[in-house]
């Protein structure tokens, strides 16, 4: 997946930062529970990994407080031929996903379960690699991936699979996405300096909205191994974009203008689509918006200028 990195745009060092990202791709749990050790000051997980273990009574002192994503970042998708036309249509069939269990498990039993179908008839499968994913839906192995859009959408141009995303029924269309997860107990130091990040990482986003051939480049220099050397340049740079425009695409604020809000409202309803109202009757106990003032204290035509003069 290419994003920009912060530092490469100078934003960490406005924000007098020096931050050191750990990358655990599919392994959610792995990430979350580095906050919860002390070992990481926040990770963004969907918010399965918030919520379960809070329905199941086991509070793992963490809160949720940004969400950068106004949609789904995951998605399903099927090849092109594939007479699938909506998640109900998976019961019966082999679908993978990088791990099973929540996110993904959860993300596909939403979509089935919102179009009448019964996702206990779904056989399974863990494959770790998307590009694999991909050969085994093109071989007939596999009905269907379930996944991060973007990683998808690269694994699809890099094996030359066509594929076809599954529309997402209205109730999971409007659900959460993604989200920045801190601990409960962060000082006020602490906290301020996550604000920062956000900040930085939300600026790096609106670049790459603006100026996604700029923001691939600056991928590729902060990490040569990702620029693909086995094809010419252009076709790379059009493969990584549509990569790039998965993930940043998403990257928008509320409808009120406020990044990283999601209303009490929708909280409640991603609580009702998954059985959790009972479990968890104050939603508000979920997260902390103290900080969005100070995330949201930066002039997004002043990043998005920049990003048109770079």
């Amino acid at each position: 997946m290419y994003e920009v990195d912060p530092e490469k745009l100078g934003y960490y060092e406005e924000e007098g930062l020096d931050v050191e990202v750990v990358a655990l791709p599919g392994r959610p749990a792995e990430t979350t529970g580095l906050v919860v050790a002390g070992q990481a000051d926040l990770t963004i997980a969907q918010p399965d990994a918030h919520i379960y273990p809070i329905a199941e009574g086991n509070d793992q002192g963490l809160i949720w407080t940004f969400t950068p994503y106004q949609g789904p970042v995951f998605g399903i998708v099927v090849d092109e031929s594939s007479e699938i036309t909506e998640a109900s249509q998976l019961e019966n069939k082999t679908v993978a996903m990088t791990a099973l269990g929540p996110p993904f498990e959860s993300f596909m039993n939403a979509n089935v379960i919102e179009t009448g179908g019964d996702p206990s008839t779904i056989d399974t499968v863990a494959i770790g690699s998307n590009p694999a994913a991909m050969e085994a839906l093109r071989s007939g192995g596999i009905e269907a991936i379930v996944g991060n859009r973007s990683e998808m959408a690269l694994a699809s141009q890099v094996t030359g699979t066509q594929t076809r995303l599954l529309p997402l029924p209205p109730e999971v269309a409007d659900g959460l996405a993604a989200g920045f997860i801190i601990r409960k107990d962060s000082d006020q130091t602490e906290r301020e300096a996550i604000a920062r990040y956000i900040r930085a990482v939300v600026k790096s986003a609106i670049f790459a909205q603006e100026n996604p051939d700029k923001a691939v480049q600056l991928s590729w220099e902060l990490y040569p191994a990702s620029k693909p050397t086995d094809k010419p340049e252009e076709q790379a740079l059009e493969e990584a974009k549509v990569s790039l425009a998965e993930t940043v695409d998403q990257y928008r604020p509320s409808s009120d203008g406020v990044w990283g809000y999601i209303s009490e409202e929708r909280w409640q309803k991603f609580l009702e689509s998954n059985g959790f109202s009972d479990k968890i009757p104050d939603v508000t106990t979920l997260y902390d918006y103290s900080l969005l003032d100070l995330i949201n204290s930066f002039d997004e035509e002043e990043v998005r200028e920049q990003a048109r003069n770079k």
